[in-house]
């Protein structure tokens, strides 16, 4: 007899042990179908052994995999990342494996005969009778509760089973589609450029090679300006790897960013280049995912799940973007794609390049620390000029009557466009209307599943909630006091009608996430402003990354002050982050680009140092502050989202769960853990529920995760949702 450690598919946090026969080839990174309450369920078997635990086990009722779907090490990696985020490890390895289509469990119960003089239950009877008649003598469970009126207690099948009367087998199939997985469609021409390396470049990537060579973890973060040619060092970096015989992959935040960059990877490793990311069909990254399993790949360019990307000998792994809060999964498994892909590289041996002309705080510190070796890009491709960026004081502007755009900005667009080159205005909003307000009373019009602001948008007709998406009809009077109401505000619906009446004739498309539905539709867009089929870019944080059209000389930044002053600690760095990235889409070709950027706020802490380029200035000015407040880099954050339907429940849950964290401390004596709140989370409703947050910084981070678990465990009652290392505390 042997024994098997279990990560069942679901909430279960924790691995569950069960027996199976030494004549089966059962063995680690194998899904199985196994009896959990009265049920079957799939897990993935996580360690295979002889050690006979001190408890009842039972038996694994079928295997679904001939080999391993995940190997030793991956499973190294969904062990440490369950650990790690608190999250069960089943939903973890689940989350991994989220190309393999689901599978459903059957059992089948056959007659194997010799029931005379048999003493039976009156349930036992029923289903011997019932098998009797089937043809073959068998009939899957559910068919015979279903018919015979039963109840479903497996007591009744073991009985049976123990006494030789029937015998089960279990049918498992995957659902959906078996044919041959589609070719994912990339929509790009995939020409390699021949392009020369600067000295810069050219002493980063030996570095890289270096460490490739090595086949030892070694961490770097490249830091270059926008337009300085860091994509092209992923590249031969990957040709190296695969040179040696090794895979890559290469991480992008966006989908949008995955044809930019799969160009470049196409036209360098033609059909051995995989593309992995949510916008595929189910059957697609199916095809994808086998691709890379078989090692008929040598590179894969996806998203977040593409750091899972099943390659035995991955020798680089590259997060473009690395700062960009993208790579954090919004529901559990809440893991951070941009740190496990570090530890990943630490389990492999391999090169982790983390690239950015805007780290974040906390991988900034890494490199001043030493835990990174930083390569600095100081220099754009062909040492062209960084665009010039002029900011507009909007209060001053506003006594000119210049209410949506400047003057300053109305000239410079119209310059470029005149002048026959292309133009992005990037506005933080998508929809038409950012909110509903009464002329009357002052009431917002909200969502009646959260506590957030509806937006109107004028291609639907409709109100649409940007959190959890309901719709309804626009609203001509308060629903409040039944005054007249105005739609205020700018979003790129809104935006877009007013370029086309600024200028009529020119071709202007829209980039966000209502114009850009399906995966086709980024490649086609991106496709449309290469070949010059689009005058001015209207759109949201979808092209403030990545971008690199030359043609484009201007950048309008609108709507900005959206984003400043959001009650989080991260809030001014993600302004100066997308504040440079906006502003890098410009003067990527033979002339210097101008950015202007609209704001109320010209002295905030984002805004203050992006004239100048003073990125060092900010980052110090960053550091300080987080250092005397107590935030990262120097404490650990865990947030804990208590929840519940009802206002009162949740509130409670909140006290008594703070009560708990205070009582563990004090009972322990802990000195290094810091608690904010219970207190309403700044969105404090939340897809119909209330929402109270706790946050707990801590400098240690073990005892900071030990008392989190001892303090959810104790409230298992609460719905508590518990997330390590959070991008915000919202």
């Amino acid at each position: 007899m042997k024994y098997a450690d279990v990560a069942v598919f679901g909430g279960v946090n924790r691995l569950l042990t069960y027996y199976f026969d030494e004549s089966k080839n059962i063995n680690p990174g194998v899904r199985v179908a196994v009896p959990m309450g009265r049920k079957l369920v799939t897990g993935l078997v996580v360690r295979a052994h002889g050690e006979k635990p001190g408890f009842e086990t039972r038996e694994i009722a079928g295997i679904i995999d001939d080999e391993p779907v995940l190997n030793e090490k991956l499973i190294k990696l969904g062990i440490w990342a369950a650990d790690y985020y608190i999250a069960p490890p089943g939903i973890m390895f689940s989350t991994m494996l989220a190309a393999l289509n689901k599978i459903e469990e059957r059992k089948v119960l056959k007659l194997r005969g010799g029931v005379e003089n048999i003493k039976m239950t009156a349930a036992e009877k029923k289903i011997i009778e019932y098998l009797a008649k089937r043809r073959g003598q068998k009939a899957f469970w559910e068919d015979i509760v279903k018919e015979t009126g039963i109840s479903r207690s497996m007591k009744v099948i073991k009985e049976l089973e123990d006494g030789g009367i029937i015998e089960t087998e279990h049918y498992s199939k995957e659902t959906g589609k078996r044919s041959v997985p589609k070719q994912a469609y990339t929509g790009v021409s995939g020409a390699e450029k021949n392009i020369r390396l600067n000295e810069e470049q050219e002493k980063a990537l030996g570095k890289i090679n270096a460490a490739i060579m090595s086949a030892k973890f070694s961490p770097f973060l490249l830091y270059g300006i926008t337009g300085s040619g860091k994509t092209e060092i992923y590249l031969r970096a990957a040709q190296k790897a695969v040179f040696l015989g090794k895979k890559a992959i290469i991480l992008v935040p966006e989908i949008f960013l995955t044809p930019q960059i799969l160009e470049r990877f196409k036209g360098a490793f033609g059909e051995r280049t995989a593309i992995y990311h949510s916008g595929l069909s189910r059957v697609e990254r199916l095809g994808e995912w086998k691709k890379m399993k078989e090692g008929s790949v040598d590179v894969v360019v996806g998203t977040r799940s593409a750091v899972f990307a099943p390659f035995d000998d991955p020798g680089l792994i590259v997060v473009d973007e690395e700062f960009d809060g993208s790579y954090k999964q919004e529901n559990t498994p809440r893991y951070n794609a941009r740190d496990v892909a570090v530890y990943r590289g630490k389990i492999e041996n391999c090169a982790v390049v983390l690239g950015s002309a805007t780290p974040a705080v906390e991988s900034y510190y890494n490199a001043l620390s030493g835990k990174y070796e930083v390569l600095h890009l100081s220099k754009r491709v062909n040492d062209r000029p960084l665009p010039e960026i002029r900011v507009v004081d909007m209060i001053r502007d506003w006594g000119k009557g210049n209410l949506f755009i400047s003057g300053e900005m109305s000239k410079e667009l119209n310059n470029a466009v005149e002048n026959g080159e292309q133009a992005i205005i990037f506005i933080n909003r998508r929809g038409f209307a950012n909110f509903v307000l009464c002329k009357k009373c002052g009431y917002v019009e909200k969502c009646g599943n959260c506590d957030i602001p509806m937006v109107f948008h004028k291609t639907k007709q409709k109100l649409i909630c940007h959190y959890c998406d309901s719709e309804k009809e626009p609203v001509k009077a308060c629903s409040e006091c039944g005054g007249d109401v105005a739609y205020k505000g700018t979003g790129t619906q809104k935006a877009q009608e007013t370029v086309e009446k600024f200028f009529p004739g020119k071709r202007i498309k829209r980039i966000d996430m209502d114009s850009m539905k399906k995966s086709t539709d980024y490649f086609e867009a991106y496709n449309a402003v290469k070949n010059r089929e689009v005058d001015i870019l209207v759109g949201t944080q979808m092209i403030a990354k990545g971008f690199d059209f030359p043609e484009v000389t201007f950048v309008g930044i609108i709507g900005l002050d959206s984003v400043l002053n959001l009650p989080d600690f991260r809030s001014d760095e993600r302004v100066f982050q997308l504040l440079l990235q906006v502003a890098g889409r410009t003067g990527r070709g033979d002339k210097r680009g101008v950015v202007v950027l609209q704001t109320y706020n010209p002295d905030a802490e984002g805004v203050k140092y992006i004239s100048s380029y003073d990125s060092k200035s900010f980052y110090k000015n960053q550091l300080e502050i987080r250092k005397q407040a107590g935030y990262p880099p120097y404490s650990h954050l865990i947030q804990l989202i208590i929840s519940g339907k009802d206002y009162s429940g949740a509130e409670k849950g909140a006290e008594k769960t703070g009560r708990t964290i205070e009582e563990i401390i004090k009972s322990k004596k802990i000195k290094s853990i810091n608690m904010l709140g219970p207190s309403e989370a700044p969105i404090s409703r939340l897809r119909g529920n209330y929402r109270f947050s706790i946050l707990l910084k801590g400098t240690n981070r073990k005892v900071l995760r030990e008392t989190v678990v001892e303090a959810a465990g104790l409230n298992r009652n609460i719905d508590i949702s518990i997330i390590v290392d959070p991008v915000n505390t919202l």
